[in-house]
C-alpha cells in the first residue's frame, strides 16, 4: 500500500546514502522504486541483476550508468464505498440486498448472528488489518454456491465496481483498513506497523527487491553446479579424495593436471602392486619363505659339490695320472726281462697273465713263510706239488725269485696304488647334480627345472671324468674345465634368493605396515586412473566455484539489514516523536492518558517494528484490563491511520465491546472526527454506541459540518442472515404502528394463530406506548440509551393532559404486558387475546396519543 505522510525531510535522503555504499546498480534500483512506488517489473529487475553482475566482472556489455537521486512525490488519494451488493456464498448472507454507505459515518447494527460480520468480512479481505486472518466461509448449512459480490467506490472521485471473486484482490480496496476484536492481542504484542509512514513503504519495496534479487543471485548460482555424484568413488585419504573433497575457487587446474596424470609404467605399477598385495598374507610368506630358505640350501649342497670337485679333479690330477702311467709303464718293462725269455725256452704260456703273475707271487710268499731264502737247492722239491725240481725249473724259479725280490716290483706296485687311488678320487666326483627345489621355476610336469649350467657341468665334467677313470688320457693331453663359472653362476643366484628371502622375513615382520603401504598406494593409483577420467567435468566445476566465490562474496550486498537500519535511522527522525505525540492524544480522548505506556520502535527487513511496555518489563496484556486493552488497541489503530495521507475507508467491528459506557460517548466522537478525513464504518451490536452516534447526528454541529450519517439495521428471517433495515424505525413510534397495523389487517386464515397474532401486536404496542411516553408525554427530555437530561425539553411537558391520561395509557399498557407471548398469568385469571380486543386497544392508544401531538 503506498504511502503519504507528510515529513519534514526527505526519504529519498536515507535510501540514496544506502545506495551509494553499493554501487550503481543499487541507485538504478532506488530509481525504479522511487518512480514506480512499486516492485520492478522482471524485465527491470533483471537489469538491476545484470550491473550488480557485471559491477564483479561476471557481465559484459551493459552502458555505462550516470543514476542520479531522483525526486518523491507522496501519493495522494481518496477513496469512498459506495455500495456493497450482489452478495452470494457468503456465510447465510441474504441475496439482493444493496448496504449504502454514507461519505462519513455509517452505522449497521443487529444483534449477534445477524450476518454484521459477514459484510465486514468482505471488506476485510479487500483490505489489511492487525489480524491478518481473512477467510470469508460460505454457508456450512446449505449448498455452496461461489462467493461473488460487486463493490461500488470511487478513487479520487472516479467511479469504479469490482467483482469480487472471494479471493482477487483490487489495488485501490487494499488501502481499506479494518479493526476487529481479534486486532486488540495482536496490536498491542510486538509487531509491525501495519500503516506505512510517507514513504516508508519505499523501504518495504526496496527490501522486496532484494529479497528478489537474493532470489535470482541463488537462480544464479543453481546454474552453476559443484555437486559430485561419484566421490564417494575415490578412496579415503588420498591426494585426490583430498583434493576433490576440498574442491573451492582456489583449487587450480595445475593441480587436477599433477593428480590425475597417468603413464603407462604407473599403470603397471597399479598391476604389480595389486599382485602383491593378493600375495601378501601371512601363511603365503611362511611358505615362501620355507622354500627359498630351501633353494639356499639346496644350493649351497651343489656349489660345495662342486668345489669338492674342483679340489680332487684338476690339471693336477689329469697330469698326475698321466706320469703315473708312464713309471708304470717304465717299471713294468724292467721286471719282464730275462723271465720272458726262460718262459718261452721252457714253453710256458700266460706267463704275462695276471693269473701267473699271482701264481708266482704266491709261490715266493710261501718261500718266505717256510723260511728257505736259498731255494731252490739242489735237493728241493716243488712247494706246490712235492716233485723234484729239474735243473731248467730250478733255473726258472731262481730267475723268478730275483725278479720278485727286485725292489723294482715294490715300486711298481706303489705307482699302481697311487694310479688306483688317484682314480678312486676322481670316481667320487659326481657329475649327476640335480636341483630338486623349484630354484629355477619348474616345468609342464611341475618338476624343478634343471638350468642349462648344471646340464652343462655334468656332460662335460662327466667326459672328464670317463676319460680319467679308464686310463683314456692320452700323453700330452691337457685338463680344461671352469668350476668357477658354474660356481659363480650358483653363488649369484644364491645371493639373489637371499636377497629376496631376507625381504620376504622383513615382509613377514612388518607384514601390517607394508599392507598399508601397499593398499595406500593402489589407491592412490586407482583414484589418479579414475580422476584422470573426470578432468573436464572437475574443471567445469571449478570454473563454477570460481562463479559462486565471485557471487557469494558480494551476496551480502542484497541484505536487508543495510536497509533496515536505515529505515531505523528515518524513523527516529522523521517518525517516532511525532507517533508518541499523536498516541498520547488518542489516549486523552479514550481517557486513558494516566497510563504510562512506553513505546519502543525497531526495524524488521525494512518494516517499521513497534512494542509496549509497562514499567519497561511488563506486556499490556499482563497487567491491563481488557477495556483497557481495547481503548489503548483503537488509540494505537487511530494513530497509524494518521501517519498516512491515503484518505481510505476505516472500518470498525464491534469496537466497544469490553468499554464502558463512559468511554463509548467519546469513541463515537473519535470516529465522527475520523469520518471527516476519510470514510469510516461501523458494525456493532451495543444499542449504547448506536444511540449515542444517532444523538450525536441530531447535534447541530454536526449538521452544519456535513457529517452525513448513514443508519442500517441487520436481521435474521427464516434462518437468511444480513436483512438490511432502517436502523432510525426503531426508535419510532411509527415503526412499531406500521407492525401494529399489519398484524390487524392480517385476513383470517386456517393457517394463521389469532392469538399468536394477537400476541404479536400487543407486544409492538407496548413498544409504541413506551417510545409514546419517552417523545410524546416527556417530551424526550429523556430517552433510553441516551446521556443526560434534555432541561429545555421539560419545560414543554404538558403535566395537566399527563395527569388527565395517564391512567388510560398505563391501563392499555397494562392489558399489553398480559397478553405477550412472554407474559405468563395464573390459569383461573388467563384470557386468550384477541384481534378484535386489539384493534380496539389500538384505537383507544391513537386517541391518547392525539391529545399530545396535536
Amino acid at each position: 500500500m503506498a504511502s503519504t505522510t507528510t515529513n519534514k525531510k526527505q526519504i529519498v535522503d536515507f535510501l540514496w546514502e544506502w545506495a551509494e555504499s553499493n554501487g550503481e546498480w543499487s541507485k538504478l534500483l532506488i530509481d525504479r522504486v522511487v518512480s514506480t512506488e512499486s516492485n520492478l517489473l522482471p524485465s527491470d529487475r533483471s537489469q538491476v541483476f545484470n550491473y550488480f553482475l557485471q559491477s564483479i566482472n561476471l557481465h559484459t556489455g551493459l552502458p555505462a550508468l550516470t543514476t542520479t537521486k531522483p525526486n518523491y512525490v507522496p501519493t495522494d488519494k481518496i477513496i469512498e464505498l459506495e455500495t456493497l451488493s450482489d452478495i452470494t456464498g457468503v456465510n447465510k448472507l441474504a441475496k439482493n440486498q444493496t448496504l449504502k454507505f454514507s461519505k462519513n459515518l455509517t452505522i449497521i447494527y443487529g444483534e449477534n448472528g445477524t450476518g454484521k460480520t459477514g459484510y465486514g468480512r468482505i471488506l476485510k479481505s479487500l483490505g489489511f488489518s492487525y489480524d491478518p486472518n481473512n477467510t470469508v466461509h460460505p454457508n456450512i448449512y446449505g449448498a455452496v454456491e461461489a462467493k461473488t459480490a460487486t463493490i461500488n467506490f470511487k478513487s479520487n472521485w472516479a467511479a469504479q465496481t469490482f467483482n469480487w471473486t472471494g479471493a482477487n484482490k483490487n489495488i485501490e480496496l487494499q488501502n481499506i483498513s479494518v479493526f476487529n476484536n481479534n486486532c486488540v492481542q495482536i496490536s498491542l504484542s510486538d509487531r509491525q506497523l501495519i500503516v506505512s509512514p510517507i514513504g516508508f513503504h519505499l523501504f518495504n519495496i526496496i527490501s522486496s527487491e532484494l529479497n528478489e534479487l537474493t532470489q535470482l543471485l541463488n537462480a544464479k548460482l543453481a546454474l552453476h553446479p559443484t555437486a559430485i555424484n561419484w566421490s564417494d568413488s575415490l578412496n579415503l585419504g588420498t591426494p585426490q579424495q583430498i583434493f576433490i573433497s576440498g574442491l573451492s575457487a582456489t583449487s587450480t587446474e595445475q593441480k587436477l593436471t599433477e593428480l590425475s596424470s597417468i603413464t603407462s609404467a604407473q599403470e603397471q605399477e597399479l598391476i604389480d602392486k595389486q599382485t602383491e598385495l593378493s600375495q601378501l598374507n601371512k601363511a603365503l610368506l611362511q611358505t615362501e619363505i620355507q622354500n627359498l630358505n630351501s633353494s639356499v640350501a639346496e644350493l649351497g649342497i651343489i656349489i660345495s659339490k662342486i668345489q669338492t670337485s674342483q679340489e680332487n679333479f684338476v690339471s693336477e690330477n689329469w697330469q698326475k695320472l698321466i706320469d703315473l702311467n708312464k713309471k708304470i709303464a717304465s717299471l713294468e718293462s724292467k721286471t719282464k726281462t730275462g723271465i720272458k725269455e726262460i718262459a718261452e725256452s721252457n714253453g710256458i704260456e700266460f706267463y704275462e697273465t695276471p693269473q701267473f703273475q699271482s701264481f708266482i707271487k704266491a709261490a715266493e710268499d710261501y718261500i718266505k713263510v717256510i723260511n728257505k731264502p736259498e731255494y731252490p737247492n739242489i735237493q728241493d722239491t716243488c712247494i706246490y706239488c712235492l716233485q723234484p725240481l729239474e735243473n731248467e725249473a730250478k733255473i726258472l724259479l731262481s730267475s723268478y725269485r730275483t725278479l720278485l725280490n727286485d725292489k723294482t716290483q715294490e715300486n711298481l706296485s706303489e705307482l699302481k696304488q697311487q694310479k688306483t687311488n688317484l682314480i678312486n678320487q676322481v670316481l667320487k666326483i659326481e657329475t649327476n647334480l640335480l636341483f630338486h627345489q623349484p630354484t629355477f621355476g619348474i616345468d609342464e610336469n611341475q618338476k624343478a627345472i634343471q638350468p642349462t649350467e648344471i646340464i652343462e657341468y655334468n656332460t662335460n665334467l662327466e667326459s672328464l671324468k670317463s676319460t680319467f677313470t679308464t686310463n683314456k688320457i692320452v700323453d700330452g693331453s691337457l685338463f680344461s674345465f671352469n668350476y668357477n663359472k658354474y660356481i659363480k653362476f650358483l653363488t649369484d643366484k644364491k645371493t639373489v634368493i637371499n636377497e629376496v628371502l631376507e625381504q620376504k622375513k622383513l615382509l613377514l615382520t612388518n607384514l601390517s605396515t607394508k599392507e598399508t603401504e601397499l593398499k595406500n598406494k593402489i589407491s592412490e593409483l586407482k583414484d589418479r586412473k579414475f580422476l584422470s577420467t573426470k578432468t573436464t567435468e572437475i574443471k567445469g566445476i571449478i570454473s563454477n566455484l570460481k562463479i559462486i566465490e565471485a557471487l557469494q562474496s558480494k551476496s551480502n550486498s542484497f541484505s536487508t539489514n543495510a536497509i533496515s537500519r536505515k529505515t531505523t535511522d528515518a524513523r527516529e527522525q522523521l517518525v517516532e516523536q511525532n507517533f508518541n505525540d499523536l498516541f498520547q492524544a488518542e489516549l486523552k480522548l479514550f481517557k486513558k492518558s494516566d497510563l504510562k505506556i512506553e513505546l519502543n520502535f525497531g526495524t524488521d527487513k525494512g518494516k517499521s517494528k513497534i512494542s509496549h511496555r509497562l514499567k519497561s518489563s511488563y506486556t499490556l496484556a499482563d497487567i491491563l484490563s481488557e477495556g483497557e486493552q481495547k481503548a489503548i488497541s483503537l488509540a494505537e489503530f487511530l494513530t497509524e491511520l494518521q501517519l498516512d495521507n491515503i484518505k481510505a475507508p476505516v472500518i470498525f467491528d464491534d469496537p466497544v465491546n469490553s468499554l464502558d459506557h463512559r468511554i463509548i460517548d467519546e469513541v463515537g466522537k473519535r470516529f465522527i472526527e475520523l469520518s471527516k478525513q476519510r470514510q469510516v464504518i461501523i458494525f456493532t451490536h451495543s444499542i449504547l454506541l448506536l444511540h449515542s452516534l444517532i444523538q450525536q447526528s441530531e447535534l447541530d454541529t454536526n449538521k452544519q459540518a456535513n457529517v452525513d450519517f448513514e443508519f442500517h439495521k441487520v436481521k435474521n428471517n427464516f434462518g437468511i442472515t444480513g436483512i438490511l433495515d432502517e436502523v432510525e424505525e426503531m426508535h419510532w413510534v411509527t415503526y412499531y404502528t406500521k407492525r401494529l397495523q399489519a398484524v390487524i389487517d392480517t385476513k383470517p386464515s386456517p393457517d394463521h394463530d389469532e392469538a399468536k397474532l394477537a400476541a404479536e401486536g400487543y407486544g409492538y404496542l407496548r413498544s409504541a406506548i413506551e417510545i409514546s411516553v419517552e417523545d410524546d408525554l416527556l417530551k424526550k427530555t429523556v430517552k433510553r440509551y441516551k446521556k443526560g437530561v434534555a432541561f429545555p425539553s421539560l419545560l414543554r411537558i404538558e403535566w395537566s393532559k399527563i395527569d388527565t391520561n395517564k391512567g388510560k395509557i398505563n391501563d392499555i399498557y397494562e392489558k399489553c404486558c398480559v397478553s405477550i407471548v412472554g407474559h405468563s398469568s395464573p390459569e383461573e385469571i388467563n384470557t386468550t387475546p384477541t384481534i378484535a380486543e386489539l384493534k380496539v386497544d389500538y384505537e383507544e392508544f391513537k386517541k391518547v396519543r392525539k391529545i399530545f401531538t396535536s
